[in-house]
């Protein structure tokens, strides 16, 4: 039976430009390098990215299981422009990103797969419509992966 609400936490210490995250079963560190932070773990808005692909890929795993298609694998690379004046404190510029730009592909899926994955995705991922709600564009282009042959080269 499917609980009808989640709850989500994090516990974080700051310590300089280095924050130490808890959860129930992970540990974590964001930096800031340009502020001293070691650049051994991602920032925070890098964190950021990654959990909108990943939740995007627990979202794709998902549909493909209902839609009944069992060797679906995904590649994601998102960026994300931000104008640094919001950040450095003009009030006249939004802090946030001001676009994503995400490319999918996937394999293991036909052309009519990949359509219905992506609007199941867009419309169901959790960080995926944060963002959007929070009217910043993202521009999405999903590809299918090409078939490799036995010596690996795709066709």
């Amino acid at each position: 039976m499917t609980m009808p609400h989640m709850t989500y936490q994090v516990d974080s210490v700051g310590r300089g430009a280095t924050g130490e995250h808890h959860t129930q079963t992970a540990k974590f560190y964001s930096v800031e390098q340009r502020m001293g932070g070691s650049p051994d773990n991602p920032n925070p808005l890098e964190l950021f990215l990654g959990a909108l692909t990943g939740c995007m890929n627990v979202v794709l795993q998902m549909v493909a299981s209902e839609r009944g298609l069992t060797d679906v694998n995904a590649t994601y690379h998102a960026e994300g422009q931000l104008d640094t004046r919001g950040f450095m404190g003009d009030p006249a510029v939004d802090p946030h990103f001001q676009q994503v730009e995400m490319a999918i592909t996937v394999s293991g899926v036909s052309k009519e797969d990949l359509e219905y994955l992506r609007e199941q995705v867009d419309r169901r991922c959790p960080v995926h419509s944060l963002i959007d709600k929070a009217g910043i564009p993202i521009q999405e282009v999903w590809t299918i992966a090409p078939k490799t042959t036995k010596s690996g080269r795709g066709e």
